[in-house]
């Protein structure tokens, strides 16, 4: 069973699934730069959690021709729409509903992928942990991540205004090998937009939504001050599996 706050974001992702890639700009820019970070394997065993509607997926597909795959997501709309877009990918994938949160799948996996899903979870570093445990020996797990730099403008601006922060707190996490900052809308109101359309308008738990009125002062305030830059801050990650790591059971 889903925690109120897993069923939250499934909820406003599943709304966003027909539309999503329409405003996924930095996803699929973020999907393409994780994939340099894919290992060299001859036809591994794969798992995507958080697959969403198959930006990363199609990245992994491409590399991996004699790979089996099951593609994850917390959203069913998401996990029927990345089936939709991978319709001609065979019997070598499978979907399933999964809590990246509480994974299900057994393992081991040679590659566990994440692509913008981790910072959803509540506690992102022992997911890691857990995720590591289900990697064959030798097995590697890629993720990209909001870093803790991210939306600094923003932040900063419901400071000033004495605002609660309904943003996450993303704590330092282990294997980040390549980050970078980006800004990819023309103001504050088009990044809090692209957020809701591709619902990732979620709040930390406890958080209250502002008043419209409060928010339409805090956005001029956050303009006013920054010139409407908000920056992305990614960070992109690779763990190998941890020593704890199962052994490969016989075909």
């Amino acid at each position: 069973m889903l925690s109120s706050r897993s069923a939250a974001i499934a909820q406003s992702f599943g709304a966003a699934a027909r539309t999503y890639d329409d405003h996924a700009e930095l996803q699929r820019h973020v999907a393409a730069r994780l994939a340099r970070l894919l290992p060299p394997l001859a036809a591994p065993r794969v798992l995507e959690l958080g697959c969403g509607t198959g930006l990363f997926s199609r990245h992994l597909l491409a590399r991996y021709a004699g790979g089996t795959f099951l593609f994850t997501d917390l959203a069913p709309s998401m996990v029927e729409q990345c089936r939709m877009n991978l319709a001609g990918a065979g019997k070598r994938v499978s979907f399933e509903v999964m809590d990246a949160a509480r994974p299900t799948a057994d393992g081991p996996f040679a590659l566990i992928a994440m692509s913008m899903t981790l910072h959803w979870l509540g506690d992102p570093e022992a997911a890691l942990a857990t995720l590591r445990k289900r990697l064959a020996p030798n097995g590697v797990l890629v993720f990209a991540t909001i870093g803790g730099e991210s939306f600094r403008e923003w932040r900063d601006a419901l400071v000033a205004q004495g605002l609660p922060i309904g943003l996450l707190d993303i704590p330092d996490l282990p294997g980040i090998v390549d980050e970078e900052q980006l800004v990819v809308d023309a103001g504050t109101l088009g990044f809090l937009r692209r957020m809701k359309a591709i619902g990732g308008l979620t709040p930390r738990e406890g958080y209250t939504p502002l008043p419209a009125g409060t928010l339409r002062r805090a956005v001029r305030a956050a303009d006013e001050t920054h010139g409407g830059r908000i920056t992305w801050h990614i960070v992109y990650g690779r763990l190998a599996a941890s020593q704890s790591s199962p052994s490969i059971s016989p075909a």
